[in-house]
């Protein structure tokens, strides 16, 4: 493999370079060991009280490893290792550490940090052993060396021969375990100890800061003249350049810096377009439910929503005649069952389909659709026949959205449990905090069975809310809020969906302003990071200490406090998230489509043509040359006028390729709206057509009362090649082509 490369960018000694150029007969490279920067570990030094003697940062626990634990328990002084430590028979484990800010934290509690070296030579008898490795000695200076050194923290080092970290003086070597503990308790009794904090951050700085390992490729892709140095010079090739003294680093080291938590600024203006939504779903008594969120959320957003429980709408669902799902919307049902149709039905946490049938039935009328809270564990066909046929698919789990989206479907998106404003608003207005801890999931089985850690909270004054089991809190924004405006949250993820997936309390959690637990290695952390938005824990006592920390550390509790507000207002944010639904299922309504366009290879704007839909002339078509098998959308300006004796009776419907693409019953005159209408890649000659037909077959059309529409502002955009500018108009009483205009 080292043949396919102009230069190795080695990790290691002068053994390790010298054995590569006598393997292939010439030098293969320079040594270039690890780097980072002061943004991820910024000094900290002394600046927390100490928590133990030395820390130790990495895994104890595997066939390699496991020797370091016996070694660093055998110590006199205090030591916290954090990684996996398995069995803690010595108690010395000081918690896994899920973050860079979690790993800062610590290093801002140790005196000292300890490096135990991963020999080569014990590998022996595993799957990574091959003859010789052994000789190569050990890994220089794995990652926490110099994650120690960006942090101030002077490092001990069991090294037999100091030559070996030659190229980091600053570094105490010993020779053995045995000599660990009095050169610990030596450095912590010495007056010198911050001065060495300080000269490791400079030889950090210097020499392996990231600015110091750009300085080291510039060079190396410029000048070959390392090819002339010997192993052991190439060993130290990488210290001719100094951060400090180009320039590229400053000499006094980064602190962290202070954390703001923000507040809330609430604005929300009315919608250009108030759509009439409706929710199809259970749960609606269910304060954390998908439906009950998607319910507040379109209404805060000044949208007409009506809430269709699953309890009185059980007809609408039917067994699948073609037996991809279990049941399906019987578009027919439906349409006989609600009184008023939306243009927007919501489909929230059931698992049916809908028919090909269905779906034409439905646009037809005029309905959207969009499912929410779908709880999918693969990428299967029944999944992506469904993403097919529906206008917006909202996944919970964010490795099946990505993979949809991946097959090109664009209607997939990953839309994880949200939390609403009503919610937000009601924890605002909640005036104390308890000093307890809340368990918050939706059984109590799933809670019992996830963390052992969680035991640690067994003397802590508690309340236990399970979503299926206390409803009269979950029924409730206003108690849900002052249950949960607690010190800690600990929210279980809900091993019922698969996954297993954080529970839709998780959210409200969050919004809580509570410091918010979840557990490690179970299901996916992507709406609170692990170590960054909550605390994760796994062994037993892990819990207790990172809580500690956290409590004698205002900075710290912040910083989590922060991200957490930060995800809840952005990702977890209902009606940001409902918005962006309503702009992906209707085009950007807010948007007016005004002024000089902007292009960005050929023209692709029709022009000053504005089209007419009258009775006389009730459809129009635009088409564009094929674009080399790329999608693009059309996006037109469309202002209608409707009679008071007309309204509702007909419909406004854009169709590309003969498929519908956009459905809207007029009721309002007069109204104007931005539309974006995508074309699919599939689309040879793209072509989009603009109609007004009557919304129901046995309407009798009368001239005198049929509405009429102007079309204007027409562009094509998104195109990702080139489109030649070549776009015709057919006008047609019915569609049918009866002239054309060239542009």
């Amino acid at each position: 493999m080292v043949e396919s490369y102009d230069v190795v960018l080695h990790c290691g000694t002068a053994r390790v370079l010298d054995f590569y150029e006598s393997m292939f007969g010439r030098p293969t490279g320079i040594n270039f060991p690890f780097w980072t920067d002061q943004k991820a570990f910024p000094y900290v030094f002394g600046s927390q009280p100490r928590e133990s003697d030395a820390m130790f940062l990495g895994n104890v626990h595997d066939e390699v490893r496991r020797t370091r634990y016996f070694d660093l328990g055998s110590l006199s002084s205090s030591i916290r290792i954090h990684g996996n430590v398995g069995r803690d028979y010595y108690r010395i484990g000081g918690g896994f550490l899920d973050s860079d800010e979690e790993v800062v934290e610590a290093g801002a509690r140790t005196g000292l940090a300890v490096n135990i070296p991963q020999y080569f030579r014990d590998h022996q008898g595993l799957e990574t052993w091959f003859d010789g490795l052994d000789k190569l000695g050990f890994f220089q200076y794995p990652s926490r060396v110099i994650q120690y050194a960006a942090m101030g923290i002077p490092i001990v080092s069991v090294v037999p021969d100091a030559e070996d970290l030659a190229s980091f003086p600053e570094i105490v070597c010993v020779e053995s375990i045995d000599k660990l503990d009095a050169a610990i308790q030596s450095l912590l009794a010495s007056s010198s100890l911050e001065d060495l904090s300080h000269a490791t951050h400079d030889r950090f700085l210097r020499n392996y800061s990231a600015a110091a390992r750009v300085m080291a490729l510039e060079s190396v892709l410029e000048d070959d003249s390392w090819q002339q140095l010997d192993a052991t010079e190439r060993s130290l090739w990488f210290t001719q350049f100094d951060a400090v003294e180009a320039g590229r680093e400053e000499a006094a080291p980064l602190r962290p810096t202070e954390v703001v938590v923000e507040r809330e600024q609430i604005e929300i203006s009315e919608p250009s377009t108030v759509r009439s939504i409706g929710v199809l779903g259970v749960g609606f008594r269910r304060v954390t439910s998908t439906s009950s969120v998607a319910m507040r959320a379109f209404q805060t957003l000044g949208h007409n929503v009506e809430a269709l429980d699953l309890a009185q709408y059980k007809s609408v669902l039917v067994p699948d005649p073609n037996r991809e799902f279990k049941f399906v919307i019987n578009a027919a049902k439906f349409m006989q069952s609600v009184k008023n149709l939306p243009e927007l039905l919501v489909i929230s946490g059931l698992d049916c389909g809908v028919t090909q049938a269905g779906r034409d039935q439905l646009l037809a009328a005029g309905v959207r659709l969009a499912v929410v809270g779908a709880e999918y564990a693969n990428t299967g066909e029944k999944v992506k026949r469904l993403a097919s046929r529906v206008d917006y698919l909202g996944v919970l789990n964010e490795t099946v959205a990505a993979g949809l989206v991946g097959d090109g479907f664009e209607s997939v998106e990953h839309l994880p449990s949200l939390v609403d404003r009503s919610f937000r608003t009601a924890v605002e207005r909640v005036r104390e905090r308890h000093q307890r801890v809340v368990v918050a999931g939706k059984r109590r089985l799933h809670f019992n069975k996830q963390a052992a850690a969680f035991r640690d909270l067994a003397d802590w004054p508690s309340l236990e809310l399970f979503i299926e089991e206390s409803p009269e809190e979950f029924n409730n924004v206003e108690a849900l809020a002052a249950a949960l405006k607690s010190t800690v949250v600990v929210a279980p993820f809900d091993a019922s969906i698969p996954g297993p997936l954080p529970s839709e309390a998780l959210p409200f959690a969050m919004a809580s302003g509570s410091m918010v637990v979840v557990p490690r290695g179970v299901g996916t952390m992507n709406i609170c990071p692990a170590g960054i938005a909550s605390v994760s824990v796994r062994e037993r006592g892990e819990l207790a200490m990172k809580l500690s920390r956290l409590a004698s550390s205002k900075a710290s509790t912040d910083r989590i406090l922060s991200a957490a507000r930060a995800t809840v207002l952005g990702p977890l944010n209902a009606e940001k998230r409902f918005e962006g639904l309503l702009a992906r299922v209707f085009g950007p309504q807010a948007t007016t489509i005004d002024g000089p366009t902007v292009m960005t290879d050929m023209d692709k704007t029709v022009g000053d043509v504005n089209l007419t839909l009258t009775y006389d002339q009730k459809s129009v078509a635009v088409t564009h040359e094929r674009i080399n098998g790329r999608g693009t959308d059309l996006l037109a300006t469309v202002a209608h006028g409707v009679s008071e004796e007309s309204a509702g009776l007909y419909k406004l419907v854009v169709s590309v390729g003969g498929s519908v693409a956009y459905s809207e019953i007029l009721r309002q005159t007069p109204a104007s709206r931005s539309l974006r209408v995508h074309v699919p890649k599939n689309q040879e000659t793209p072509a989009v057509s603009f109609a007004i037909l009557p919304a129901s077959k046995s309407l009798k059309v009368r001239p005198a009362a049929f509405p009429s529409a102007e079309i204007s502002k027409l562009e094509w955009v998104s195109a990702r090649e080139n489109v030649n500018s070549l776009v015709t108009v057919s006008t047609s009483p019915w569609g049918l082509g009866s002239g054309t205009f060239t542009h």
